[in-house]
């Protein structure tokens, strides 16, 4: 193993468990919105992630930083999770099964270079839109007869909004990127996801909760795999491997998703669905090639 190899090698293992991690993610959502709106659920994954991450950082600080890194963290916030997990819980809740979720969510890479070359102008890759097309076409062969029902129209509405915020907030992470602490932008990140969505929670849902085992292993799984372990790594590999690395992990989004739906949630698809699944999937990782 030479000495690029196995510096990539934290990496590569980082990457890996953030896929599992960020995939399981889709399905503690589903039987958490058993017993709790979208919103509501939002909002007990901010306040749980916020009180833990909160008391790391009591125990063992972290660095001072500069007021300028407190308000990116602010706007990530905003578009990481106010935005992100809004839009998706609110997107499972309309019928949008985890596995199509995860699949849309999935073309991230490919949205953000085309943002980053529209925005940041930056160079596009040479194979990113040829990739999009190949992704595109995977996802409409999944989706392709719940387009044609208006009553599906605002669960997939919600889930694109939910892949702009995605791309849009990692765009901002890396045009304004900082020596903030993984954790303290976590922090910040939802605790500016609490203070954004608990007045939806309140006045269109009430708050309400229906407990049950299933909604109470989601909320648990969500806040303490999802939210903390998951969304630290995400911002690790943001902070040590760049934006462009980070999101090549999201090819693998769609299919492992597809397969903890199956065994978990019981879900079956057609050979023409997991056709799109796999298309989905070269097309991301076609699109990140150089």
């Amino acid at each position: 193993m030479n000495n690029a190899t196995a510096a990539r090698a934290p990496l590569n293992l980082g990457g890996l468990a953030f896929v599992v991690l960020w995939s399981s993610g889709y399905i503690a959502a589903v039987a958490a919105l058993q017993g709790a709106g979208p919103f509501t659920l939002a909002v007990l994954r901010f306040a749980g992630s916020a009180a833990l991450i909160g008391l790391w950082l009591l125990l063992w600080r972290a660095p001072s930083v500069s007021a300028k890194s407190w308000g990116h963290a602010l706007v990530a916030g905003a578009l990481l999770q106010a935005g992100f997990f809004g839009f998706t819980y609110a997107a499972l809740r309309w019928g949008v099964p985890a596995a199509v979720a995860g699949l849309i969510t999935g073309l991230m890479p490919l949205t953000t270079t085309l943002g980053g070359a529209w925005l940041l102008r930056e160079p596009l890759r040479r194979h990113t839109l040829s990739g999009l097309v190949i992704g595109l076409i995977g996802v409409l062969l999944v989706i392709g007869p719940a387009v044609w029902v208006p009553q599906s129209w605002p669960g997939y509405g919600a889930m694109l909004a939910a892949l702009l915020s995605l791309s849009g907030g990692t765009l901002y992470q890396k045009r304004h990127a900082t020596q903030l602490d993984p954790r303290l932008a976590l922090w910040v990140q939802v605790m500016v996801g609490l203070v954004l969505l608990l007045p939806l929670a309140w006045l269109l849902e009430g708050l309400q909760l229906k407990p049950s085992v299933a909604f109470y292993a989601g909320v648990g799984w969500i806040v303490l795999i999802n939210a903390c372990a998951g969304l630290l790594l995400y911002l690790w590999l943001l902070r040590h491997g760049g934006a462009g690395q980070t999101a090549s992990w999201f090819y693998l989004v769609p299919p492992v998703t597809a397969l903890m739906a199956a065994v978990a949630l019981d879900a079956r698809f057609s050979w023409v669905a997991m056709l799109g699944f796999a298309l989905a999937a070269a097309g991301v990782w076609l699109g990140q090639r150089s």
